[in-house]
């Protein structure tokens, strides 16, 4: 029974690697091919290919070489979704053939972090490391993202929703941004010179980063800000970026300070006005509507702080470090957000019927 179940498990990982793993193959294989080099052997693009799918789980590096030499850890979050979805159905085939969804789990994970492992040590040379401690944390959050059950709870859900919402809102910010500036865009492309295939992968990569931009976007919004690189803090008060890279995507940032941006603040208000309605509407004592509303803003808080670090990080230099949103500042500032909001909802019934009462 044992056997059987790691036969499956173990086939069923395979498949969701291989069916990432090939088609990387395949383009870094084309790459080295037409890049015409004269040097190196076709075990090169094939250890690339083994480096593009560690990154899709989004797994740091540090990298030394003649040319660079740094830790890369800002990853695009985009790269993620290929993983999640190709773990999610390789485990929902175990999980039929098993017929047990937590010893399934269990064995999928366990069997996937291993075969990582082996991947890691196999691509692994004297220039390019990963970072194993954040990356095997990372691995173990998506698998757990991944194999999580269908049934969400409803307190959960809104939340989680809710800030996809708001999200959405955020890269509307940032694509209106972007068309306003699109003539810079186009200059930094051109001074890029990327040609033809190294453009179609540009353009690839910078739609992979767009959940990183997005999220950007919205810790600048509610004033939390981010950061491109050293002693830089862009929030719509505070401006001190001196250059940026050559990356058209990054020509949607301001130039100066926006004060007035500062009124998209008022959507981690109504984040929580929404979450906490729903909430006091839930027919329980009043102890547990208590629990309700602390588990609420810790989940809010965790995920936030999850998604912060996971979506920043260093780009190679050190220069270029950190770049993205800060956990702590993003987590104080909607900590500030949701305990007004909270107060503000305690405070007002008991003056409305002070009022009533005097009136």
């Amino acid at each position: 029974m044992v056997a059987r179940r790691l036969y499956v498990t173990l086939q069923q990982v395979i498949r969701s690697i291989l069916i990432i793993l090939f088609p990387l193959a395949f383009i870094t294989l084309f790459a080295w091919a037409t890049a015409g080099s004269t040097y190196g052997t076709t075990s090169d693009p094939m250890r690339a290919a083994v480096w593009l799918w560690l990154g899709a789980h989004l797994t740091p590096f540090n990298i030394e070489s003649n040319q660079v030499n740094g830790y890369l850890s800002f990853l695009p979050i985009g790269a993620a979704i290929l993983p999640l979805l190709a773990i999610r159905n390789g485990f929902s085939r175990v999980a039929q053939s098993l017929e047990n969804r937590k010893i399934s789990r269990s064995y999928f994970i366990l069997i996937y972090l291993l075969v990582y492992i082996l991947l890691a040590l196999l691509a692994s040379n004297s220039q390019v490391q990963i970072d194993w401690i954040r990356g095997l944390i990372t691995l173990t959050i998506l698998l757990f993202i991944a194999t999580s059950f269908n049934k969400v709870e409803s307190l959960i859900k809104l939340p989680f929703s809710a800030f996809l919402l708001l999200l959405g809102v955020s890269g509307l910010v940032f694509t209106l941004s972007l068309a306003l500036n699109f003539s810079t865009a186009k200059n930094l492309s051109i001074i890029i010179q990327p040609g033809i295939l190294g453009g179609i992968l540009l353009v690839v990569l910078q739609i992979l980063y767009l959940p990183n931009l997005f999220f950007s976007t919205f810790s600048y919004l509610i004033g939390s800000g981010f950061s491109l690189g050293k002693d830089t803090n862009i929030s719509p008060l505070i401006f001190d970026l001196q250059e940026i890279p050559a990356i058209p995507a990054l020509a949607a940032l301001p130039s100066q300070k926006l004060p007035w941006l500062t009124i998209f603040t008022v959507l981690i208000s109504l984040y929580a006005l929404i979450n906490l309605s729903y909430i006091n509407k839930v027919k329980l004592d009043s102890k547990s509507i208590r629990q309700l509303k602390i588990r609420f803003i810790f989940i809010s808080l965790a995920f936030l702080a999850l998604i912060s670090a996971v979506s920043s990080g260093s780009l190679l230099s050190a220069n270029m470090s950190p770049v993205g949103v800060n956990p702590l500042f993003i987590s104080a500032v909607v900590l500030a957000h949701l305990f007004s909001t909270m107060l503000v909802m305690y405070l007002y019934p008991l003056i409305f019927k002070k009022n009533v009462k005097q009136g």
